[in-house]
Protein backbone atom coordinates (compact mmCIF):
# COMPACT_ATOMS: atom_id res chain seq x y z
CA UNK A 1 0.00 0.00 0.00
CA UNK A 2 3.00 2.70 0.98
CA UNK A 3 4.72 1.47 -2.36
CA UNK A 4 1.36 2.43 -4.20
CA UNK A 5 0.51 5.36 -2.79
CA UNK A 6 4.37 6.57 -2.59
CA UNK A 7 4.32 5.85 -7.03
CA UNK A 8 1.03 7.44 -7.44
CA UNK A 9 1.86 10.98 -5.82
CA UNK A 10 5.32 10.28 -8.24
CA UNK A 11 2.93 9.96 -11.11
CA UNK A 12 0.46 12.76 -10.12
CA UNK A 13 3.06 15.14 -10.09
CA UNK A 14 4.94 14.50 -13.26
CA UNK A 15 1.89 13.93 -15.69
CA UNK A 16 0.60 17.24 -14.19
CA UNK A 17 3.78 19.26 -14.44
CA UNK A 18 4.12 18.00 -17.76
CA UNK A 19 0.65 18.84 -18.75
CA UNK A 20 0.99 22.44 -17.32
CA UNK A 21 4.71 22.92 -19.06
CA UNK A 22 2.84 22.31 -22.26
CA UNK A 23 0.53 25.15 -21.76
CA UNK A 24 3.64 27.39 -22.92
CA UNK A 25 4.00 25.16 -26.04
CA UNK A 26 0.48 25.70 -27.15
CA UNK A 27 -0.89 24.22 -29.26
CA UNK A 28 1.64 21.76 -30.30
CA UNK A 29 1.90 20.09 -26.57
CA UNK A 30 4.74 18.10 -27.15
CA UNK A 31 4.48 16.73 -23.25
CA UNK A 32 1.43 15.36 -23.94
CA UNK A 33 2.07 13.77 -27.22
CA UNK A 34 5.20 11.90 -25.23
CA UNK A 35 3.20 10.71 -22.62
CA UNK A 36 0.52 9.35 -25.54
CA UNK A 37 2.83 7.88 -27.65
CA UNK A 38 5.27 6.63 -25.32
CA UNK A 39 1.95 4.96 -23.11
CA UNK A 40 0.38 3.54 -26.37
CA UNK A 41 3.35 1.80 -27.27
CA UNK A 42 3.97 0.08 -23.92
CA UNK A 43 0.22 -0.37 -23.38
CA UNK A 44 0.16 -2.46 -26.62
CA UNK A 45 3.10 -4.49 -26.51
CA UNK A 46 1.24 -5.05 -22.68
CA UNK A 47 -2.25 -6.25 -24.00
CA UNK A 48 -0.46 -8.52 -27.03
CA UNK A 49 1.81 -10.14 -24.27
CA UNK A 50 -1.34 -11.22 -23.01
CA UNK A 51 -2.33 -13.33 -25.65
CA UNK A 52 1.18 -14.64 -25.92
CA UNK A 53 -0.19 -18.20 -24.82
CA UNK A 54 -3.28 -18.43 -27.29
CA UNK A 55 -3.21 -19.51 -30.65
CA UNK A 56 -3.66 -16.02 -32.19
CA UNK A 57 -0.13 -15.11 -33.84
CA UNK A 58 -0.43 -11.11 -34.62
CA UNK A 59 1.90 -8.90 -36.14
CA UNK A 60 3.25 -7.47 -33.03
CA UNK A 61 5.45 -4.57 -34.09
CA UNK A 62 3.09 -3.48 -37.10
CA UNK A 63 0.48 -3.38 -34.92
CA UNK A 64 1.90 -1.10 -32.24
CA UNK A 65 3.09 0.91 -34.77
CA UNK A 66 -0.25 1.50 -35.74
CA UNK A 67 -1.61 2.62 -32.19
CA UNK A 68 1.20 4.85 -31.57
CA UNK A 69 0.11 6.76 -35.16
CA UNK A 70 -3.29 7.01 -34.92
CA UNK A 71 -2.22 8.53 -31.30
CA UNK A 72 -0.03 10.53 -33.52
CA UNK A 73 -2.32 11.68 -36.18
CA UNK A 74 -4.61 13.61 -33.21
CA UNK A 75 -1.67 16.35 -33.44
CA UNK A 76 -1.61 16.10 -37.16
CA UNK A 77 -4.43 19.34 -37.69
CA UNK A 78 -2.11 21.67 -35.25
CA UNK A 79 0.93 21.72 -37.43
CA UNK A 80 -0.71 23.65 -39.85
CA UNK A 81 0.70 21.05 -42.51
CA UNK A 82 -2.99 20.13 -43.88
CA UNK A 83 -5.32 22.61 -45.60
CA UNK A 84 -7.97 23.37 -42.19
CA UNK A 85 -11.25 21.58 -43.90
CA UNK A 86 -9.48 18.46 -42.33
CA UNK A 87 -10.93 17.90 -39.33
CA UNK A 88 -8.70 15.73 -36.46
CA UNK A 89 -11.37 13.06 -36.84
CA UNK A 90 -11.21 12.33 -40.04
CA UNK A 91 -7.41 12.40 -39.97
CA UNK A 92 -7.67 9.92 -36.70
CA UNK A 93 -10.44 8.08 -38.45
CA UNK A 94 -8.79 7.51 -42.04
CA UNK A 95 -5.51 6.49 -39.95
CA UNK A 96 -6.87 3.73 -38.12
CA UNK A 97 -8.71 2.63 -41.51
CA UNK A 98 -5.70 2.74 -43.57
CA UNK A 99 -3.78 0.38 -41.04
CA UNK A 100 -6.54 -1.71 -40.61
CA UNK A 101 -6.29 -1.85 -44.64
CA UNK A 102 -2.60 -3.02 -44.14
CA UNK A 103 -3.20 -5.54 -41.57
CA UNK A 104 -5.71 -7.25 -43.60
CA UNK A 105 -3.08 -7.33 -46.33
CA UNK A 106 -0.05 -8.24 -44.35
CA UNK A 107 -2.94 -11.42 -42.89
CA UNK A 108 -3.60 -12.46 -46.36
CA UNK A 109 -0.11 -12.52 -47.26
CA UNK A 110 1.24 -14.44 -44.60
CA UNK A 111 -2.01 -16.84 -44.59
CA UNK A 112 -0.77 -20.91 -44.76
CA UNK A 113 -3.56 -22.62 -42.86
CA UNK A 114 -7.01 -21.95 -42.00
CA UNK A 115 -7.81 -21.56 -38.15
CA UNK A 116 -5.62 -18.06 -37.36
CA UNK A 117 -6.23 -14.93 -39.57
CA UNK A 118 -9.93 -14.55 -39.17
CA UNK A 119 -8.97 -14.37 -35.11
CA UNK A 120 -6.01 -12.02 -35.89
CA UNK A 121 -8.08 -9.38 -37.67
CA UNK A 122 -10.51 -9.76 -34.67
CA UNK A 123 -8.09 -8.66 -32.53
CA UNK A 124 -6.41 -6.12 -35.17
CA UNK A 125 -9.90 -4.52 -34.54
CA UNK A 126 -10.14 -4.94 -30.59
CA UNK A 127 -6.72 -3.07 -30.35
CA UNK A 128 -6.93 -0.58 -32.84
CA UNK A 129 -10.67 0.89 -31.36
CA UNK A 130 -9.30 -0.03 -27.63
CA UNK A 131 -5.98 1.36 -27.55
CA UNK A 132 -6.06 3.64 -30.71
CA UNK A 133 -9.41 5.20 -31.04
CA UNK A 134 -10.94 5.57 -27.78
CA UNK A 135 -7.96 7.51 -26.45
CA UNK A 136 -7.89 9.67 -28.95
CA UNK A 137 -11.14 11.11 -27.62
CA UNK A 138 -9.52 11.85 -24.34
CA UNK A 139 -6.29 13.81 -26.25
CA UNK A 140 -9.06 15.76 -27.95
CA UNK A 141 -10.16 17.24 -25.12
CA UNK A 142 -6.99 19.06 -24.56
CA UNK A 143 -7.61 21.03 -27.80
CA UNK A 144 -11.01 22.27 -26.55
CA UNK A 145 -11.17 25.85 -25.86
CA UNK A 146 -7.82 26.52 -27.31
CA UNK A 147 -8.58 29.12 -30.27
CA UNK A 148 -9.63 31.37 -27.30
CA UNK A 149 -7.69 30.26 -23.96
CA UNK A 150 -5.45 27.05 -23.87
CA UNK A 151 -6.12 26.57 -20.06
CA UNK A 152 -9.64 25.19 -21.47
CA UNK A 153 -8.53 22.13 -22.97
CA UNK A 154 -6.41 21.68 -20.16
CA UNK A 155 -9.48 21.89 -17.56
CA UNK A 156 -11.28 19.45 -19.56
CA UNK A 157 -8.38 16.93 -19.61
CA UNK A 158 -7.87 17.42 -16.20
CA UNK A 159 -11.45 16.84 -14.74
CA UNK A 160 -11.61 13.90 -16.81
CA UNK A 161 -8.51 12.28 -15.85
CA UNK A 162 -9.24 13.10 -11.90
CA UNK A 163 -12.71 12.14 -11.77
CA UNK A 164 -11.84 9.03 -12.88
CA UNK A 165 -9.03 8.16 -10.47
CA UNK A 166 -10.41 9.51 -7.83
CA UNK A 167 -13.34 7.18 -8.36
CA UNK A 168 -10.60 4.42 -8.02
CA UNK A 169 -9.49 5.87 -5.05
CA UNK A 170 -12.70 6.18 -3.22
CA UNK A 171 -14.30 2.73 -4.52
CA UNK A 172 -11.14 1.14 -3.31
CA UNK A 173 -10.71 2.24 0.18
CA UNK A 174 -14.39 2.59 0.75
CA UNK A 175 -14.76 -1.18 -0.33
CA UNK A 176 -11.65 -1.98 1.52
CA UNK A 177 -12.99 -0.55 5.18
CA UNK A 178 -17.02 -1.22 4.87
CA UNK A 179 -16.86 -4.12 1.86
CA UNK A 180 -18.73 -7.07 2.32
CA UNK A 181 -21.05 -7.58 -0.64
CA UNK A 182 -19.20 -8.91 -3.75
CA UNK A 183 -20.37 -6.76 -7.17
CA UNK A 184 -18.78 -9.22 -9.62
CA UNK A 185 -17.50 -12.47 -7.62
CA UNK A 186 -15.87 -13.96 -11.18
CA UNK A 187 -15.00 -11.26 -13.23
CA UNK A 188 -13.28 -9.16 -10.33
CA UNK A 189 -13.56 -10.99 -6.79
CA UNK A 190 -12.26 -7.71 -4.73
CA UNK A 191 -15.08 -5.27 -6.77
CA UNK A 192 -17.84 -4.70 -3.88
CA UNK A 193 -20.92 -3.21 -4.10
CA UNK A 194 -19.83 -0.68 -0.81
CA UNK A 195 -16.95 0.21 -2.71
CA UNK A 196 -18.85 0.95 -6.43
CA UNK A 197 -21.00 3.15 -4.02
CA UNK A 198 -18.45 5.21 -2.52
CA UNK A 199 -16.37 5.22 -5.97
CA UNK A 200 -19.17 7.27 -7.55
CA UNK A 201 -19.97 9.03 -4.55
CA UNK A 202 -16.64 10.56 -3.93
CA UNK A 203 -16.45 11.13 -7.90
CA UNK A 204 -19.51 13.56 -8.33
CA UNK A 205 -18.09 15.63 -5.34
CA UNK A 206 -14.45 16.02 -6.94
CA UNK A 207 -16.11 16.64 -10.05
CA UNK A 208 -17.99 19.58 -8.03
CA UNK A 209 -15.47 20.53 -6.27
CA UNK A 210 -13.28 21.02 -9.18
CA UNK A 211 -15.93 23.29 -10.99
CA UNK A 212 -15.43 25.85 -7.72
CA UNK A 213 -11.93 25.88 -7.81
CA UNK A 214 -11.76 25.82 -11.53
CA UNK A 215 -15.09 27.64 -12.67
CA UNK A 216 -14.03 28.33 -16.36
CA UNK A 217 -14.42 24.58 -17.02
CA UNK A 218 -17.07 24.43 -19.41
CA UNK A 219 -19.83 22.12 -17.14
CA UNK A 220 -23.14 24.77 -17.20
CA UNK A 221 -24.40 24.43 -13.45
CA UNK A 222 -23.41 22.54 -10.33
CA UNK A 223 -26.28 19.86 -11.89
CA UNK A 224 -23.97 19.21 -15.02
CA UNK A 225 -20.93 18.61 -12.81
CA UNK A 226 -22.53 16.22 -10.49
CA UNK A 227 -23.81 14.25 -13.37
CA UNK A 228 -20.39 14.74 -15.10
CA UNK A 229 -19.09 12.92 -11.91
CA UNK A 230 -21.64 10.51 -11.91
CA UNK A 231 -21.39 9.71 -15.18
CA UNK A 232 -17.46 9.78 -15.86
CA UNK A 233 -17.29 7.57 -12.77
CA UNK A 234 -20.00 4.89 -14.22
CA UNK A 235 -17.81 4.79 -16.89
CA UNK A 236 -14.20 4.33 -15.52
CA UNK A 237 -16.05 1.10 -13.66
CA UNK A 238 -17.17 -0.51 -16.61
CA UNK A 239 -13.84 0.35 -18.50
CA UNK A 240 -12.12 -1.26 -15.24
CA UNK A 241 -14.55 -4.27 -15.64
CA UNK A 242 -13.31 -4.73 -19.48
CA UNK A 243 -10.24 -5.06 -18.58
CA UNK A 244 -10.75 -7.54 -15.96
CA UNK A 245 -12.74 -9.21 -18.60
CA UNK A 246 -9.82 -9.28 -20.93
CA UNK A 247 -7.50 -11.21 -18.02
CA UNK A 248 -9.76 -13.37 -16.54
CA UNK A 249 -10.53 -15.04 -19.80
CA UNK A 250 -6.50 -14.89 -20.48
CA UNK A 251 -6.08 -16.40 -16.66
CA UNK A 252 -3.44 -13.42 -15.89
CA UNK A 253 -3.17 -11.07 -12.48
CA UNK A 254 -1.80 -7.98 -14.40
CA UNK A 255 -0.81 -6.64 -17.55
CA UNK A 256 3.28 -6.31 -16.21
CA UNK A 257 4.79 -4.75 -13.10
CA UNK A 258 6.80 -2.24 -14.66
CA UNK A 259 5.05 0.31 -12.20
CA UNK A 260 5.20 -0.45 -8.87
CA UNK A 261 2.59 -0.92 -6.53
CA UNK A 262 0.48 -0.88 -9.84
CA UNK A 263 1.30 -3.09 -12.59
CA UNK A 264 1.58 -2.34 -16.13
CA UNK A 265 0.90 0.42 -18.17
CA UNK A 266 -2.00 -1.29 -19.11
CA UNK A 267 -3.46 -1.43 -15.57
CA UNK A 268 -3.25 2.34 -14.81
CA UNK A 269 -4.95 3.34 -18.15
CA UNK A 270 -7.93 0.82 -18.15
CA UNK A 271 -10.43 3.29 -15.99
CA UNK A 272 -8.88 5.95 -18.82
CA UNK A 273 -9.38 4.36 -22.07
CA UNK A 274 -13.13 3.83 -22.48
CA UNK A 275 -14.40 7.64 -20.71
CA UNK A 276 -12.97 9.46 -23.35
CA UNK A 277 -15.80 9.55 -25.76
CA UNK A 278 -18.23 9.94 -22.80
CA UNK A 279 -16.24 12.78 -21.84
CA UNK A 280 -16.00 14.58 -24.91
CA UNK A 281 -20.02 14.58 -25.72
CA UNK A 282 -20.30 16.33 -22.96
CA UNK A 283 -18.00 19.15 -23.67
CA UNK A 284 -19.36 18.98 -27.02
CA UNK A 285 -20.79 22.47 -27.98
Amino acid sequence: MKKRIVVGILLVIAISSALVADLFIAPWYPFLLLICLSGGFLATRELLELFKNSALTPSRNFLSLAVSTILFSNWIPHFNLLPPAYHSWQITGGTAIAFYFVLILLEMFKYRAPGFSTNNLSLYAFVIVYLGLLPSFLIQLRWIGSDTNPYIGLYCLGITITVTKCCDIGAYFTGKMFGNHLMTPILSPKKTWEGFAGGILFSYAIAFLWTKIFPNTPLCCDLAAIAFGVIIGLGGVFADLVESLIKRDLCTKDASQVIPGFGGILDLLDSLLIIGPIAWLFFLN
